[in-house]
């Protein structure tokens, strides 16, 4: 498979519990890691994904203390969908009922049937049916054939065409494979994070940061060197300085402001969330990196209890 499509994405959020409760509880995504946010080590920073936490199936939620309720406008993300398995849309339609998640039933430009709702801070979700074959997968045993199978892409709302559709083509490897009624659709494979979606909106208001909101698209790169490459192509065609690189321990990215305005990433595929923890208990207790290492019992007191 082509390495290239999202790694991950991560959302803002106000009561980690209540995150933890649904996406765990109600998704059956696993929690992969439980850290905090290395520049406010006061908040939580938790991962959820696959069983291991592949790039291509992990969202990230940070814990903002005191957080106010973000608002979407041009150059942000206005949906993120996970993918699911074929005839599995009305039974999880269904479970979203039975657990008093509102959802709605749409059908996509593109002709899909997607299952709309949101996470408890209102970060706009979606589940999609998709054809490939099963792989390992997260999840309580009663949900295990109908369990989330990654992340199926993003959609961003951007007022035009402008450098960010070419960036996607010829710096990430995704291909235009579909223009409807000003919406793009780019595919970089067919499997876990392979599809982006940009949709026209026109003159608009940006959007504002905050609750609901996702701060940021990650996308991979093979290692350091794959990374460096696609850093240089930024620089020299379309004179985009990236941020230095940001080291979270299970993966070195740098970040910059896409032409549209989203915030993007470039994030390296390892070392992997297993760096620290062994797979099978991945996400159990909380895990520092070094610098904060010395600061464990201070923030176990600040930080609310987890489990």
């Amino acid at each position: 498979m082509n390495v290239r499509g999202l790694h991950h994405v991560t959302t803002i959020i106000g009561d980690v519990r209540h995150a933890a409760d649904f996406y765990v509880g109600v998704l059956g995504l696993k929690r992969v890691k439980k850290t905090v946010c290395y520049d406010d080590p006061g908040s939580y920073h938790v991962y959820y994904g696959d069983n291991v936490g592949n790039p291509g199936t992990v969202i990230s939620t940070l814990a903002w203390n005191c957080v106010t309720p973000g608002m979407t406008g041009a150059g942000e993300v206005v949906q993120t969908a996970f993918r699911i398995a074929p005839n599995s849309l009305d039974w999880w339609a269904d479970r979203l009922e039975s657990v008093g998640v509102p959802n709605r039933m749409e059908v996509s430009l593109f002709g899909e049937r997607v299952l709309c709702f949101a996470d408890p801070d209102g970060t706009p979700l979606s589940l999609i049916e998709t054809w490939e074959a099963k792989s390992e997968q997260a999840g309580q045993a009663s949900m295990a054939d109908r369990a989330l199978r990654g992340l199926h892409g993003v959609t961003l709302n951007v007022r035009e065409e402008d450098a960010t559709i070419d960036i996607l083509q010829k710096v990430f490897d995704f291909q235009l494979v579909a223009h409807r009624e000003g919406t793009m659709r780019f595919m970089a494979h067919d499997g876990p994070g392979g599809t982006i979606t940009l949709r026209m909106i026109g003159k608009s208001s940006r959007g504002r940061l905050g609750g609901g909101t996702i701060r940021h698209v990650a996308f991979r790169a093979r290692d350091l060197d794959d990374r460096t490459a696609m850093v240089e192509k930024l620089r020299s065609t379309y004179g985009i300085v990236v941020s230095d690189p940001i080291e979270r321990t299970y993966l070195n990215a740098v970040g910059f402001r896409a032409p549209c305005g989203v915030l993007f990433e470039i994030a390296t595929d390892g070392p992997g969330f297993a760096v620290d923890e062994a797979p099978e208990r991945l996400g159990q207790k909380l895990q520092l990196p070094t610098f904060l290492e010395e600061r464990r019992a201070e923030l176990l007191a600040i930080l609310p209890p987890l489990n």
